[in-house]
């Protein structure tokens, strides 16, 4: 499903060097690592955000080293979830949805079902300034999952949660992952998180 072949970059001072891994289809793959170890580059270099100085990275079979993020299939949840503050959740979850040309009837129905799945039907019209951390986590997951990606990524997903809505939300990434049958690649640098999660795991 995913694998990529001695890919290295340096951004600033965080670098990528000759990371070999592979991802089979549907796993929940962890990969750990101390703040400042290139992980959140790594995602960047899978979603397509940098190229690599050197490697490649196959999807699903495909060369995709130097595809544009949206040739990929990958979703991407940022650490800060980049929520856009003016829009209400549906719009949120609509936003790339809205930009690829699909209908008025179609939008609707992909967000009600993401909505149903992830438990927040009744936020859809809240403004996201009015949201909790965990529920701002639920609505960038669907916003992420909008494009039913092959590969979903998460990017430190618990890390600014109370320990209550942590615990909660393990178990909904673990539930997305089997619902979706989406491989999920999830850094983190909590080893509880990591092993409560992680099919297999790697460390950075």
């Amino acid at each position: 499903m995913l694998k990529l072949e001695h890919v290295s970059k340096r951004w600033g001072e965080f670098t990528v060097d000759d990371v070999c891994m592979e991802c089979v289809k549907g796993e929940y793959f962890v990969i750990m690592g101390p703040t400042g170890a290139g992980k959140t580059l790594l995602l960047q270099l899978i979603a397509g955000i940098f190229y690599p100085e050197s490697g490649k990275i196959f999807i699903g079979g495909r060369d995709v080293t130097f595809y544009p993020p949206e040739k990929r299939g990958v979703g991407y949840v940022p650490q800060n979830y980049a929520l856009f503050p003016h829009l209400d959740v549906f719009n949120n979850i609509a936003y790339g949805l809205k930009l690829k040309g699909y209908s008025q009837p179609e939008i609707k129905k992909i967000v009600k079902e993401l909505a149903e799945n992830l438990g927040i039907n009744n936020l859809l019209y809240r403004n996201i300034k009015t949201l909790s951390g965990g529920e701002q986590q639920r609505v960038a997951l669907a916003r992420a999952l909008t494009i039913n990606p092959s590969i979903l990524l998460l990017d430190e997903p618990l890390s600014a949660l109370d320990s209550k809505t942590r615990d909660n939300l393990r178990e909904y990434l673990k539930k997305i992952n089997k619902t979706f049958k989406v491989t999920t690649i999830h850094v983190t640098h909590d080893l509880v998180e990591a092993v409560s999660l992680a099919d297999r795991m790697a460390v950075m």
